[in-house]
This record gives C-alpha cells, structure tokens and sequence, in this order.
C-alpha cells in the first residue's frame, strides 16, 4: 500500500476544479445541471487538466512512502505505485540491522533478503474522460492547486485569437509557476532517547 509521506491538507474534488475553471474562462452554464455551454470546452477538459496536473507534479512534488518484503537481487522502482522519481530507500535484514541497498537508474539491487521502505515522488492519478468528477480528489497541496485554473485556461483559449485570453493566461501562469515553492518539508528532525 502507497501512504503519502506528507498529509495534504485539500480535499478539492475534479467537480470544483472544473468549476473555478468555468468561472475564470467565463464559461459558466445558465443550466444549472450542466457546467458550461461550450461543447468544445466541455470535451477536453478532463484531458487538459490531466496534462497540467502532471506538468505542476514535476514541480511540487508529491511524496509517498511504499514498505514492501524484498528479495535480494533486482528490484524496478517503476513497480512502485505512480513512480516518478525515488528520494531513498531503507532496507532492513531479517534481525532489523541494516543493509546495502545499490541503486542505479530505475533498479534497486538489495544485498540481502529483508524490509525495504522506498521513499519517492509519485505521480497522481490519471483523469479520464470516464473519471467521476465528485468522487476524484486531487493530490496536489493547494498552492499548486490554486496555479492549476490558469494553466488549463490557457490552454483553452490559446486557439482564441480573437480575444487575447490564452496568452494572458499563459503568462499569468508561467509568473506562478516560477514562484512555486517547490520543496516537499522544511527540514530534517532527529528524536534522540534520553536517558530515564
């Protein structure tokens, strides 16, 4: 089983994404059981906010912790739920000491049978065009989050000549998504026993 290393604090769903997106693009439906009248927007949305949710993934990291039992020998990192790119792995021996976990590329190569904790950064979950807008919720933490409307709106209306709004978008975006803090934690805490 895959448990973030790190509790996000959203629990935005795809629904409300895609609602402050119609609001920002001003493509917000006078039906109130549709969100937008725009059939063209409506068919790729779920697609664009899937791509620029993996491009602000690369950006601001999502960690997760896997613990698995390990035999000794090659181990694909890519076999790691939503792999994309490995902090560290521990592997502990049968007795619990330590062992040499050598990687290279995508493999581990584990030195001894054992437990090994594979610390990474994962992707998120896919969206589909069959992905259920109320169930979904996103995995990203909420600054990006609040970057995302502007990606996926410039992408919208970048075919939108007429108009101007991708381009305004676009760079809006770009502006953000230099400033993104792109750490994962503040810093390391080491707890020591003391002597009682």
């Amino acid at each position: 089983t895959v448990i973030s290393a790190f509790e996000r604090s959203n629990n935005m769903t795809l629904l409300e994404m895609k609602k402050k997106i119609h609001k920002k693009i001003e493509e917000e439906s006078s039906n109130p059981e549709e969100l937008t009248d725009d059939p063209d927007i409506e068919a790729k949305l779920n697609d664009v906010i899937n791509q620029v949710m993996f491009e602000l993934a690369r950006m601001k990291k999502i960690p997760a912790k896997e613990t698995e039992q390990v035999r000794a020998g090659d181990y694909e990192l890519t076999d790691l739920a939503n792999f994309y790119q490995l902090d560290r792995i521990k592997l502990t021996d049968a007795n619990g000491e330590p062992a040499e976990v050598f990687v290279f590329g995508n493999t581990a190569e584990f030195s001894v049978d054992g437990t090994a904790s594979f610390y990474y950064f994962k992707y998120p979950k896919r969206i589909t065009d069959n992905t259920d807008d109320e169930k979904y919720k996103f995995e990203l933490a909420d600054d990006a989050l609040e970057i995302m409307p502007y990606g996926v709106a410039a992408d919208l209306l970048k075919s939108d000549v007429s108009a101007n709004y991708g381009q305004i978008y676009a760079q809006r975006y770009e502006t953000m998504l230099a400033r993104l803090d792109s750490r994962t934690s503040m810093g390391t805490v080491f707890i020591q026993k003391g002597d009682n």
